[in-house]
């Protein structure tokens, strides 16, 4: 599977020069074998640094930033991310009320439980 850097750089028809060109300004010593070796990462283990790709969508394929970003993302539309610490006593009597109340999944639940409370909390005022 190609790294987002070289799906990038085909989708668009991007000139390896061109992102050399992009990279260079930020990191002088740049060049095309490292180009070589940021898409082949898994290889290399190498990877381009998120600002530095940022610029190159930017610069590059502004058009296609939303896209891309979202693949990067995993194309999720939930972004926001609200997480708890329990204790195991607790932890496993959540998860068996949770199956009792008929939720797939603890995310399930916790997507219910806030959006109930923003409800209730709305109709206070």
């Amino acid at each position: 599977m190609p790294s987002e850097l070289t799906r990038l750089r085909l989708e668009h028809n991007l000139k390896a020069a061109d992102i050399v060109e992009v990279v260079k300004r930020y990191y002088p010593s740049f060049d095309k074998t490292m180009l070589s070796k940021c898409e082949r990462g898994e290889k290399y283990g190498v990877n381009i640094k998120p600002e530095i790709m940022n610029a190159i969508i930017n610069e590059l394929a502004p058009e296609s930033r939303e896209s891309i970003k979202r693949r990067i993302r995993g194309g999720h539309r939930l972004l926001h991310r609200v997480q708890a610490r329990l204790e195991n006593d607790d932890y496993e009597l959540l998860q068996q009320l949770r199956e009792r109340e008929g939720y797939k999944t603890l995310q399930d639940l916790l997507s219910d439980l806030i959006k109930n409370y923003i409800k209730g909390a709305k109709n206070d005022d």
